[in-house]
Order: C-alpha cells, then structure tokens, then sequence
C-alpha cells in the first residue's frame, strides 16, 4: 500500500489542506510551515484506523460506523498534554484525515470527547470490504530527528516503542530496534553493511540478557568495543533511520528530517541510502526536511513545496525558488497570503517619500502605501549573505501564492538604456524605473526645499526665503533646472542628488548632517502641482497592476 494524497480538515495548524504525495516525496519548506505536522496527521490517521480495527466491527449502525475510544497516554502519533491541542486553533470537536492508497480515499475522522480522550472511526463512505480486507492495512511509522540515547535501556513491547516515538524519543527505543531487526538475518546484514559503507564501524549484534540491552560497535572491524551511547550524534542518526527502513519493510516512513546532526557529506548521501533502501524494502518515503542539500539531491517532481499553501514542483526552475524560499520568514509568508501584492522598493526612506506623495495627491494608492506589504530591492536574508533580490523573492513568494502581484520601482542610478516599465514574462511583477537618478532627485525644487527649511529651522534661518534658496541652488546646478525643476535635466538623470547636492544646499541653510533618512519629510511639506508628473505616472502604474 502507498499514499498518493493527503487532506486535512481541522488539525492542528491545518485547517483544510490537500497533499499530493505520490511515491517518495520531499517535503520541503521554511520553519514552522507545517512540515512535522503533515506526518503526523498520516500518523493519527494510521493510529485511529488501526484502533477501529480492533473492534472487528465493519457494520455500519443506523448509516455510521462504531466509534473507537483512544485514551490520550495511548495516542502516541501526537506528543499532547491535552487533546484540545489537537485542534485548528484549538477550535472544533471534529478532525477529519483522508488518505487515498492505490486510487482508493479512506477518511477518518477524530471527534472529541475529554481531554483525556477522543474517538475515532471512519467515515460512513468507506466500503467495509475495503477495510475488512487485512491487504488493505496500511503501516507507516513516525521517525523524528535523532535525539542522545539513554544510558540504561530496557526491552520494551512493541506498544511502549511506538508511544516513545511519538513522544520524540528515538534515543529511547534504538536499542529495541537493533534487537528487532537482529532476529531478520537478511534485514540486520542490509544494516551492517550500511554503517560499514558509511563509517567503517561494525555494529555488534545486541545483548539482551541482563537488565538493559548492550548495544556496541567497534571501529574498523577490530579492536575494543564501544557502547553506541558514545558515538557521534551524525552516527546514531543514521544508525536510527537505516534501522527503521530494514526493519519495516512494506512501511510508509513518516521522517522528520532526517538529516538533522549530519555534515553536509552525509547529507548530500543520506537520500540517496534511503531511496535505495525504500526501494529494496518496498517502503514508502515521506520526508520533511529545509535542508538545501538534501533538497538539492532530489529530482524537482519528488518535491512538495510547503510554502504557504502546499504544492509538487515540475522542474529545476521551480526548486531554485523552493530553495531561496527557505530564506524567507513566516511575517512575509503572512503578509502576502494576506494581501496577495507586495511593492518592492529600493529601502524604507524611498517607501516614506513616497508614502507622503500618495497622501499629497489623494492618490488610490494611499491606503495601501499606509499599511503595505513591501520589501527592499535586495534583502539580506542572512548576515554577510549576498541578498536576495526582488525577482528572486517575488518568485519564492509564488510558491506560497501562486496570484500574487509584485512591483518593483527602482532607482536608476545613472544607468542608460533601463525602460521606464517592464513586466516579468509572468506579468506578474512589474517593473518599474525612476527616469532621473534617483528617488531624491524629485526633491529638488527651489520652493520646496526654502518651505522645508523655513518650517525647520525658522523663518529667519538662511535660505528660508525664495530669493536665498534659488540663488544657493545655482552654486550648485544650472540655472535652468532652478528656473524650471520639472522639466527634464541632464543633470537630475546623471547626478546623485541624495549625496551630492542636497546636503550641502541643506547645510547652507543651517542643517548640517541632516541625515537622508528624513528626507521623507521634505517630500511631505510638497504641494500637488510640486509633485512631478512622472511620480503620479508610477503611482498610477502601480495601482493599476494592484488592481487598488
């Protein structure tokens, strides 16, 4: 039995969500996107209808089927300290899980009792010749990340293992494993060789005549033994996850990455083990991880994205994205799912500036530039990284929200031959460029800049009046751009005014370091007909794109 699709209604961070899982699937994704939470709903499914078989029971009474009590000590695919956390928003006293196995859907649902106890049964649809028949029983097992072993380890029965694993206690049951899988010849020596392949340790079989289980190892086939409590942590990781794929064959394995503790050597060969491994086996790999080798190692159609809503890549284009999504934090995720357009610009001042514009011209856009879902053109999403930039976000972000809308306005820096829009080949970002150097640039007018001093330094400063400013200004640009600053300049699309110029006319009328972060503040003092006709130009593009 394999699963090809997983919906999920009302558990735990899911409120209704379909998965498609068809064969060994990655399942890739930021932190805290729902990756742990996808197994362990296959998991509870797994758990609830292996509880309902055991009333051997498959008749259904007045159209529904029996239901199966489970105590919350006995329901192990989810550590809880109360069942209501069980719940989407610990809301509801309902979940539902389907899972489709070879073309056939089983929902199971999960209804509330107490919070030391629910009930389980599957849904009246389900044929009951499907689920009398034993082939049809479908095993999956929950692996999380490794954790350090116990000292002393006890043999325990098969129902205390699988509540430790759902607990997260690996490092308390390896031991029972190894004594599991000791007993299959074929499965033990698939599990030696692997860890001789790996680390060149031979694995000792299991002790289990004293009170606790001795489990060793010993390096290079010879010399003095060792306890696995002493190894490596990349070492028992591995041990784990090669002892779980030899030792239930036929198994959907839940893996909750399984590349936790380990170099990034043994990462980049980890999969590759565990596919070929499944496949000998004939298990069933379902994996989630955010490592970027481990990602990098899989082809694109073995990929589930988990980036917002949850969806299978197609090729390597899609993986790139995949991949630089891991950069992004779950509040740009939020935003966007929220507002399904985000504008790009080239830092908070320029977002500022043209904030104060919007508001002046009563513009459409004014409500979104108050509360808006932006980031810079290049983001470092970590330090001394490289940065991310617009493309490359925009494109994440459609993972998560495949309608999203971007653009991008962007200084142009001096650079020729950069059209004043363009939009992506998906239409969905557009791109837009100021046509003068920069931002900034739209802030030289002799009338603005004596208003904004006049208001902030006093009446009486220099440079406050009209005459003062204008003449300051042809010190240090021509006189044509003073007499007429909206018009088109060669020297407001070739010159930085932010560095150059506009501090040293603000320095002359008495603000000396005036820090260009303010700047802001001179773009809010401006009047509608100071306002350049191209900035509405922009604002209206940007609008439009947003549909605003």
């Amino acid at each position: 039995m394999k699963i090809s699709k997983v919906a999920i209604q009302n558990f735990k961070r899911f409120n209704d969500e379909m998965f498609d899982l068809d064969g060994h699937v990655v399942v890739a994704g930021p932190n805290n996107s729902g990756k742990t939470t996808l197994l362990q709903s296959v998991a509870t499914w797994s758990l609830a209808l292996e509880r309902w078989c055991q009333l051997n029971d498959y008749r259904r009474h007045g159209g529904a089927y029996t239901r199966a009590p489970i105590a919350r000590q006995a329901f192990y695919s989810v550590p809880l300290r109360a069942f209501d956390l069980l719940w989407h928003e610990r809301c509801g006293d309902r979940i539902q899980i389907s899972v489709t196995c070879d073309g056939v859907t089983v929902p199971v649902q999960i209804e509330a009792d107490t919070s030391e106890q629910v009930y389980v049964r599957p849904c009246k649809s389900v044929d009951p010749e499907w689920l009398r028949n034993p082939k049809h029983a479908l095993r999956s097992v929950f692996v999380p990340a490794m954790t350090g072993l116990i000292t002393e380890e006890p043999v325990y029965q098969q129902p205390k293992i699988d509540q430790l694993l759902g607990q997260g206690k690996p490092g308390d049951v390896l031991r029972n494993l190894l004594t599991e899988i000791h007993a299959k010849q074929e499965a033990w020596d698939a599990l030696v060789q692997s860890i001789r392949n790996m680390f060149n340790y031979e694995l000792l079989p299991p002790n289990t005549d004293g009170p606790s289980i001795v489990a060793e190892y010993r390096q290079g086939g010879r010399g003095a033994r060792y306890d696995i409590a002493g190894a490596g942590s990349g070492f028992l990781q591995v041990l784990m996850l090669m002892t779980f794929l030899n030792s239930r064959p036929g198994t959907v394995l839940l893996l909750d990455e399984p590349d936790a503790h380990l170099h990034v050597i043994l990462q980049d060969s980890i999969y590759g083990a565990l596919r070929t491994a499944a496949q000998k086996n004939n298990s069933q790999l379902l994996i989630a991880t955010h490592s970027e080798v481990v990602i990098n190692a899989v082809d694109p159609r073995e990929l589930c994205a988990l980036v917002g809503k949850p969806r299978k890549l197609v090729d390597d284009g899609e993986k790139s994205a995949l991949l630089r999504s891991l950069s992004l934090s779950n509040m740009d995720i939020m935003l966007v799912l929220e507002k399904k357009y985000i504008l790009y610009v080239e830092g908070h001042t320029d977002l500022c500036i043209l904030q104060a514009w919007s508001d002046i011209l009563g513009h459409r856009t004014k409500n979104f530039l108050a509360q808006p879902c932006w980031k810079p053109g290049v983001s470092e999403t970590r330090m001394h990284s490289r940065g991310m930039k617009a493309q490359e976000h925009f494109e994440s972000l459609l993972l998560a929200e495949e309608d999203t809308r971007g653009a991008q306005i962007s200084d142009r820096d001096g650079k020729e031959n950069i059209p004043d829009m363009q939009a992506a080949v998906n239409g969905k970002l557009l791109k837009l460029c100021w046509r003068r150097y920069e931002i900034e640039n739209y802030l030289i007018h002799p009338a603005v800049l004596a208003r904004f001093v006049g208001a902030t330094v006093g009446p009486a400063a220099p440079l406050a009046g009209l005459d003062a400013m204008q003449e300051e200004m042809r010190k240090h640009l021509p006189g044509a751009v003073v007499d007429d600053p909206m018009k088109h300049h060669d020297v407001l699309v070739s010159t930085k005014m932010r560095k150059s110029i506009l501090p040293e006319i603000l320095g002359a009328a008495g603000l000396l370091n005036f820090p260009y972060t303010r700047y802001a503040e001179i773009a809010a003092g401006m009047r509608p007909g100071e306002i350049h006709p191209e900035i509405t130009e922009k604002l209206d593009a940007i609008a439009g794109h947003f549909a605003l």
